[in-house]
Order: structure tokens, then sequence, then C-alpha cells
């Protein structure tokens, strides 16, 4: 640990103010966090987390200005507003696309009251008198292990919450890892709400051949990252690896992305995005986190050529209305969905948002007759040289 603060420049000193929500607009400057709804967190490791929470009514729980702390050092901050921005529903038989987000909401009568059970050892949080989220400490299995020598086990802080939309659940969990790292996570549950005939456009789940209609969920989440102490000079670099001709080398190539756009990612074409501040470093590397996706084997681009999905991964300049990835309100000029956000503005050194994509196709089972088991869709925003050596 010594080698670690020798070799690190001071980190942003204190918490500061943790940043708060606008109920109708995405994060507007960095208000204080109103009471009660701070959380803060520290791990077995002596890591922390800290950040304000607020529950809105069609995003459900929304997080701001997400600041993390290595054992032993001061925090320094990794995101200015995250949320789960929409998810688009697509039948497989070609039944009219759904927009849960904001034709349903994720919040309000939609949110699932938590009981203590559900929150065992944990903490329930409250929105209008309803438990809302609850904020627990869960193992972690081993941090390391390095050969003969013992293995370092941790914990991470979860934040979860759960919202019922018709026949469906969805279950949302943010976790916060020891070294840095953010999981973010959304299970769905509940029953099919949607049979028919034809098995072409499912499976048969009854002997009366009754089919479950599958259907493509799509997990679009919002990221506004705000590394450091300045918001506004955040840097895009794309990071890829080339095989030669002969398949026996990688070659590692890095760009900036100067104006917004939209990427994908590629199982061949090994590629990741990282968000970098523009000057603090960890002693002679710039900080920065990294894009990690995980479930890409259901990733879609829609069945009715929907423009905003032709794309994994949006980076657009911080814009207060656009808040959700598709059916977005254009009033005020804001552009409908996430790939009208991407119309060219220059991005280089700004206050940079991240819209991450997931797809899950869910063809039933006969298991899924009564209700669904959880299924889980997950990515990673991974710490690259937020220190100079392994703080744990």
């Amino acid at each position: 640990m010594n080698s670690l603060i020798k070799k690190a420049l001071p980190f942003v000193s204190g918490l500061a103010l943790l940043g708060s929500f606008a109920s109708a607009e995405a994060r507007p400057g960095n208000p204080g966090c109103p009471a009660g709804q701070t959380i803060t967190s520290t791990l077995s490791t002596g890591s922390s987390w800290s950040m304000c929470w607020e529950a809105r009514q069609k995003e459900g729980i929304v997080l701001s200005n997400i600041r993390y702390a290595a054992p032993g050092q001061a925090a320094r901050r990794v995101m200015g507003e995250m949320s789960l921005s929409q998810i688009q529903r697509n039948y497989d038989d070609g039944s009219p696309v759904r927009f849960f987000v904001t034709a349903n909401g994720l919040g309000g009568n939609n949110f699932i009251s938590l009981t203590n059970s559900e929150c065992s050892g944990g903490q329930l949080r409250y929105s209008g008198g309803k438990p809302v989220m609850c904020q627990s400490k869960k193992d972690a299995g081993f941090i390391y292990k390095n050969g003969t020598s013992t293995a370092v086990s941790g914990e991470n802080l979860s934040l979860l919450s759960a919202s019922q939309i018709g026949q469906y659940s969805y279950t949302v969990e943010w976790i916060f890892k020891e070294n840095g790292t953010i999981q973010p996570k959304v299970g769905l549950s509940g029953s099919l709400d949607k049979t028919g005939s034809n098995a072409s456009f499912g499976w048969p789940i009854q002997q009366n051949g009754q089919v479950g209609v599958g259907f493509v969920d799509n997990y679009y989440w919002r990221m506004d990252f705000d590394l450091g102490s300045s918001s506004g000079n955040d840097v895009i670099e794309q990071i890829t690896s080339t095989l030669s001709a002969d398949r026996t080398k990688r070659s590692k190539s890095i760009s900036t992305i100067a104006s917004e756009t939209g990427r994908n990612f590629s199982p061949e074409v090994k590629r990741f995005w990282r968000v970098r501040d523009g000057s603090e470093t960890n002693g002679f590397a710039p900080i920065s986190y990294e894009l990690v996706m995980l479930n890409y084997d259901h990733q879609s681009i829609g069945s009715n050529g929907e423009a905003w999905m032709n794309k994994d991964v949006y980076l657009t300049k911080y814009n207060a209305c656009e808040r959700f990835a598709a059916d977005n309100s254009t009033a005020n000029g804001c552009g409908w969905g996430v790939n009208s956000f991407a119309n060219g503005q220059g991005i280089n050194s700004s206050d940079v948002v991240l819209w991450n994509r997931m797809s899950y196709h869910h063809l039933p089972r006969d298991e899924d007759d009564n209700v669904i088991g959880m299924r889980w869709n997950s990515f990673k925003l991974l710490p690259r040289d937020w220190h100079a050596v392994n703080p744990l």
C-alpha cells in the first residue's frame, strides 16, 4: 500500500457535496444531495463508495455523484449520473414495439415494495413511504489469489430495486466492488404476457399447442461520466486489437473519438472504449474507466429497422433534455432517439455521456409456463489506470 501512496498523485480531497437530481430532467448542475438520499459504504478491505440516489417515476432508481476511494485514499468522482433510460420490447411475431420506461415507468406505483426478508442484513430505503430499494453488502469471493499466497476475499455494495410492469417484473441491481468496478444488472421475471398458436414465433408451452411468443428486450443505460474534479474534460478512446494476416499476433491501436458517434462491439475484432480524464493521473498514466460488454451473444439490431438500435454504444455530449435513449421527448428541439443525439458535436475534452445497449432474446420454455425464472443481463465499468498498482 505504501508504494501505491508514493506513486499516485493526490486524489481529489474529501467527499464534497453529493450530487442530486431533478425530477423532470437529467442532472442539472451539481446541487447538494437531499436529506436521506445519501449512500456511503465502506467495504471489508477499506474501500468505500458514496453517491446520491433518487426514485423517479420513469427511470426508477437513479444514482448521481458516484465516488470511489481505495483503502487509505481520498474519494474521487467517477460518475455524474447513471440510469436505466429505456427498456424496449420487440415481439417475435411483429406485434407493436413497447417502451416500458417512458410508457409505463419503473417508479411510482410500479415499484414493488421490498420486504425485510428480501433485504436480509441490509437497509431498506424509502420513497414516498414505500420501501423501494435495498442497500446491502454481499460476499464477493476472492478478490485475488496469487500462487500459494493467502487468497484475499471481499464484499460488494449492492443497491437493488424491483418494478412490476404488467405481468413482468424487472429487478435492477447496481453492484459496486472493492476494486472500483461497477456492474449494473437487469433481471427479468414474472409471467408471459403474450401467447399464440404459431410456433414459428415462439415455443409450445401447453399440451393444447399454445405458444409462448418470444421477444427481445433492449436495455439502454445512460452514463454521464464526470471523472475526477472536472466534469468537462473527459476524453473517449477506442482501443482495438487486430489480428495479423497469419492470425498469430494481435497489435493494439488507440484512437481518440473527437465527435459524437455510435459504435459496435465485435466478437472477432477486439475493441472497447474507455473514458479517461483530460488532466488527472494515477502518478504517470491518465485515470480512466473502460466499458466491458457481457451477454453479447443475445445482441440484436432490432426487427423493425430501428435506427437507434444500429449501434451498441453511443457517445454524446451532455444535454439535459437527452434523457431517454428512445421515445425521448422532442420538446425544446431535443431528439427522439439516441441516434439523433449523436449529431456530430465535438466531444473531445468535454462532458461525455455514454449510452450502452444490451439485448436479451427470450424464447420461452415449458418452465416459463407459470413463472419465468430470473434471467440477468449485465455489463461492467472497469477502472483502467485508476490506480498506480493494485489498490487491494
